[in-house]
């Protein structure tokens, strides 16, 4: 739009060219209406057309032809039809009011209606793609479209400010790192079906913002956001300003943020193998060594092997990234209300996020290490499993919890179900532990994870120690160059997260990327047709 000219500036221009068309008052009004829905939904990409009444007035001269249509009962021709231009800049003040106001309507529409006017008008996909997406014919997209504009079209008038979370949720997953509350705080706060409670955590991110902002945002009203806002509050996920205003207090990472660094990671790790992959492998052969190596299975040898890589890789990087942000000790961690010592941080996904699309991402993502312990259970004085998880084999993460962990003892001292001291739920757990590799059945349920004691545990540890200083040394000048860009930029009031983790995945991919090319080159895992999973049972008698 031309920057002097404000869209409604037009509307008595556009109401007297459809009048003179229609020759009806009601039905002029009826396609001026439709016409600055049309105007705003192509605004919303974000074009600037060469020349604005040109281009209302060819809207307007479409709506008409519908309209004429509709009177003589021939078809009706899609929106995905018109040629509109889409403008370049931002939509001045009142324009970008009424454009929210039919964001927030699309709020109100029933899903089956509102993800197909937020593909085709929001993200511009085609009647096509969205056939292909949803699995239903192009002519319930098209019958959707029509029902989605014309609830629109009835309430637009009475809408207010409504954000993208109230007809688009996004996702939030939250994590921590440090040691989880009594209850299994943070993540017990947030479930992963509540997404009114991710999406006043992610509205809240970017700016301090009242319980009544929240509410019109989300267009829920304040009664169910204040105690949202309460709890999140009480369990130390938000804070609140001297002025009553709350913020969510913990760093939150987006799509462009994770893969920022990406393509460099690869590069890099391509290009110095070498450098990476030299000491790791000397490492493994002074592993393969060990007794406790030695009397594992052949698939506990394997899972034990990539523990210690990605141990040992995952430790090397870090060292290089404590030189750019500085270290934290787990004594300098904050202690929690219900118990507990950690700090909180969220992954934020789109509505239509399909991890499928970015596996190649997701390929080198590694979770970082979880341990569950467990003290004096029957004859032992420690149980603890430890883990990674990666694609090349995941540890059920809903069931990380001690009473698994004492059941993998029980099967591994022979007890049987009816002495068990785990309910029913856990003994219906055992084809999820057979499907990851975690368990496998001979004539008897086995523990299919490496098995070490306490003390061998510690020598697996010093061992990743003794050659973690030496990669991160061979491999500290290549890797530098990737803290340089790509690290989160926090919103100002924000001044609890620690400086590692704005830069956690500048070179988290790294680890995986060696080890995936090492795969390639047939230097590790080989003829491994199974799920590696790299955990570890720790057991001190």
């Amino acid at each position: 739009m031309e920057t002097n000219n404000e869209l409604m500036e037009y509307v008595d221009r556009l109401y007297h060219a459809a009048l003179e068309k229609a020759g009806d008052s009601y039905i002029a009004e009826d396609i001026v209406q439709e016409t600055f829905l049309a105007a705003l939904s192509a605004l919303s990409k974000g074009k600037k057309p060469d020349h604005i009444w040109n281009w209302l007035y060819s809207i307007l001269s479409n709506k008409y032809c519908d309209w004429l249509r509709r009177k003589y009962n021939k078809p009706q021709i899609s929106f995905d039809d018109y040629p509109f231009e889409i403008p370049d800049e931002t939509l001045d003040d009142d324009s970008e009011e009424k454009l929210e106001n039919i964001r927030r309507e699309l709020g109100y529409l029933a899903k089956t209606h509102r993800e197909v006017m937020v593909r085709f008008y929001m993200h511009g996909d085609s009647i096509e793609q969205i056939s292909h997406d949803l699995n239903i014919p192009q002519g319930t997209v098209k019958s959707r479209l029509n029902t989605g504009r014309k609830h629109i079209k009835e309430g637009v008038s009475d809408m207010e400010n409504y954000a993208k979370q109230s007809y688009e949720p996004d996702m939030l997953r939250v994590g921590c790192s440090g040691a989880t509350g009594l209850g299994g705080e943070p993540f017990s706060l947030v479930d992963e079906k509540d997404k009114l409670t991710q999406n006043v955590l992610i509205l809240a991110y970017k700016k301090p913002v009242t319980e009544t902002e929240l509410a019109k945002a989300l267009g829920t009203p304040a009664a169910f956001i204040e105690p949202i806002v309460e709890k999140m509050v009480d369990g130390e996920l938000m804070k609140r300003t001297e002025g009553g205003k709350v913020y969510t207090d913990f760093i939150i990472y987006t799509d462009k943020d994770r893969t920022a660094t990406f393509q460099q990671q690869l590069s890099i790790a391509a290009e110095n193998f070498d450098l990476f992959w030299s000491k790791t492998d000397e490492a493994l052969c002074t592993l393969r060594k060990r007794d406790y190596y030695l009397r594992q299975s052949e698939h506990g040898k394997s899972k034990l092997e990539l523990y210690f890589c990605i141990k040992l890789l995952l430790n090397a990087y870090i060292d290089v990234r404590n030189e750019v942000t500085g270290t934290i000790s787990y004594s300098e961690y904050p202690y929690r209300k219900n118990g507990g010592r950690w700090f909180a941080m969220g992954q934020q996904y789109t509505s239509y996020y399909d991890s499928k699309k970015e596996e190649k991402f997701w390929k080198y993502g590694i979770d970082g290490e979880a341990s569950a312990e467990i003290k004096n259970f029957r004859d032992t004085k420690y149980l603890a499993l430890r883990k990674y998880d990666t694609e090349l084999g995941r540890y059920p993460n809903s069931f990380f919890k001690a009473e698994y962990i004492k059941w993998f003892y029980e099967i591994l001292s022979g007890i049987s179900e009816d002495r068990s001291s785990v309910g029913d739920h856990v003994l219906e757990s055992t084809d999820r532990f057979l499907e990851s590799g975690i368990l496998k059945r001979n004539i008897m349920l086995e523990i299919d994870i490496p098995i070490l004691s306490r003390a061998e545990y510690r020598d697996v540890c010093d061992l990743v120690s003794q050659y973690e200083k030496v990669v991160s040394a061979d491999i500290h000048d290549v890797l530098l160059p990737v803290f340089n860009t790509g690290y989160v930029k926090l919103p100002p009031h924000l001044k609890t997260v620690p400086k590692w983790q704005q830069y956690t995945f500048c070179g988290a991919s790294m680890p995986m990327a060696v080890i995936h090319k090492a795969i390639e080159k047939g230097l590790f895992l080989r003829n491994v047709d199974y799920p590696v999973s790299a955990s570890i049972l720790v057991i001190e008698k």
